[in-house]
């Protein structure tokens, strides 16, 4: 089958959100020979190949390269190291997002005999949606068997006093700058935070981290964050911990306001505070899941009635 709009659709398997874990279901269903509507709103693939695992890699192989580049002096002779973004930026584009292009994506999805809607769903009952594509057209479709939900989460934006249309970043437009800023202000210590901080700094960017919690990483061990931190400390990133974000200001840079009163300014402000799920927006209250809750899984609050 193949990318399709209309008034109503039906198939066995109805799969919303077609990151890597809806790609295989539906990809999987279809090729046994059931039939499958395949519905996303973004890129078939979701956040790993255009914007996660994949180029953040990339970019992080790219940064070890240098650090190695640099400890050739005192090791196996002398040479001299010049960071440069272009190369990495091409690379992203050409071999990983195809310029976030995700046709390949879907030529596979349908070519495995699954139906495509490109749209935003909406949960009407436990076997039916609504897709409302990019150009407001809707689609009613229902499933014969199962609906099933995957659709990931988005980066979260906190609720910070005049962050709101400040062009702060996220790690989507960081994977797709093709320059570097001189100076960047990372709101978020965890995994995403710590790894796009250091990655930036390896080419020459002076960061500051602000992480609200007592130590980098707190999701893991102890003695990782103190590895971390010495680490930072070598390579002159600034390390801010235990204290969070007032306000935020942008007139050509960044300000950014501690709750303490101090401040810390940046070219660029590059959001890594965690991820969300909309449930709300998907309509998961006609299945018995409270809309507020983290994820879909969380909070049952009664079984659906079909």
């Amino acid at each position: 089958m193949s990318e399709q709009t209309g008034t109503e659709l039906s198939a066995d398997i109805v799969v919303i959100g077609i990151g890597p874990g809806g790609e295989v279901v539906a990809g999987d269903l279809a090729t046994a020979g059931r039939s499958v509507i395949a519905v996303n709103e973004s890129l078939v693939g979701g956040e790993c190949p255009y914007w996660g695992c994949v180029p953040t890699k990339m970019m992080a192989r790219a940064a070890s390269a240098l650090s190695e580049a640099r400890r050739v002096d005192g090791l196996a002779g002398h040479a001299t190291v010049t960071p440069d973004w272009s190369p990495v930026a091409k690379r992203i584009r050409e071999e990983a997002t195809d310029h976030w292009d995700d046709k390949v994506a879907v030529d596979r999805l349908t070519g495995n005999g699954a139906t495509f809607l490109r749209g935003r769903a909406q949960v009407t009952s436990p076997l039916a949606a609504t897709v409302t594509a990019p150009d407001g057209t809707q689609t009613a479709i229902r499933a014969t068997t199962a609906l099933v939900l995957a659709t990931g989460s988005q980066p979260a934006i906190p609720a910070i006093e005049g962050l709101a249309g400040t062009p702060f970043w996220t790690n989507h437009e960081l994977v797709e700058a093709t320059t570097l800023p001189e100076s960047m202000v990372v709101l978020g210590g965890g995994a995403i935070g710590c790894e796009l901080a250091q990655i930036a700094a390896t080419f020459g960017v002076h960061v500051s981290i602000i992480e609200p919690g007592e130590r980098l990483l707190g999701a893991e061990e102890p003695e990782s964050s103190a590895v971390l931190a010495t680490v930072f400390g070598r390579a002159g990133i600034a390390v801010r911990t235990g204290v969070g974000v007032r306000s935020v200001s942008y007139d050509g840079t960044f300000a950014v306001t501690l709750a303490d009163g101090s401040i810390v300014h940046g070219e660029r402000l590059l959001l890594a505070t965690g991820r969300r799920v909309d449930l709300a927006a998907l309509g998961v209250e006609t299945l018995g899941v409270d809309p507020t809750s983290r994820s879909a899984s969380s909070n049952r609050t009664a079984p659906p009635k079909r």
